[in-house]
């Protein structure tokens, strides 16, 4: 029996880089040489899930591993095992508009600032219909924590890492 962690995938359990599609309980093996960012399987841990941020989570099983990098594991085999449920479109929307709302509360620290500009942005991200909204969203507003002082970025991505462990109970 593998670890098991998590991953992204777009609607229909399709990998977000090269578009294969999932089968939920079906084991996938990567040919070759395995190596990260280069070939395998890859799959992360929950303290790297507000990295990759897409349409489905899944609990993976992966068996096999040959790398790890800041959360991130490549292994030569693994499997979904199940969708958590709790990650839908619409809990999608409030960590988007979560973000949104924590750029407002750093721009009106910070008032004479770019951080203005860029939380009317991250808010207009935020309710965008585009399915990598949240993404974006959650990318702009740690880059405006981070203008608004050192340390900020970092200390929004882990206010977003505590979000996704709270609200899907990871």
């Amino acid at each position: 029996m593998g670890e098991v962690v998590y991953k992204f995938t777009r609607a229909g359990a399709r990998s977000p880089f090269t578009g294969f599609r999932w089968r939920q309980g079906e084991w996938v093996e990567a040919e070759g040489d395995i190596a990260l960012c280069a070939n395998g399987i890859h799959a992360c841990r929950v303290e790297a899930l507000f990295r990759w941020v897409d349409d489905e989570l899944w609990r993976v099983e992966v068996d096999d591993v040959h790398g790890e990098l800041e959360g991130v594991v490549v292994a030569r085999r693994a499997r979904l095992v199940d969708r958590v449920s709790a990650w839908d479109a619409a809990t999608s929307r409030e960590l988007a508009r979560s973000c949104a709302r924590r750029a407002r509360e750093i721009a009106e620290a910070h008032p004479a600032t770019p951080i203005q500009k860029m939380a009317d942005d991250i808010a207009a991200i935020a309710e965008s219909p585009d399915p990598s909204a949240t993404a974006l969203s959650m990318y702009c507003a740690a880059h405006a924590a981070d203008e608004a002082g050192p340390g900020g970025y970092a200390e929004e991505r882990r206010r977003q890492l505590d979000w996704l462990r709270a609200r899907l109970a990871l």
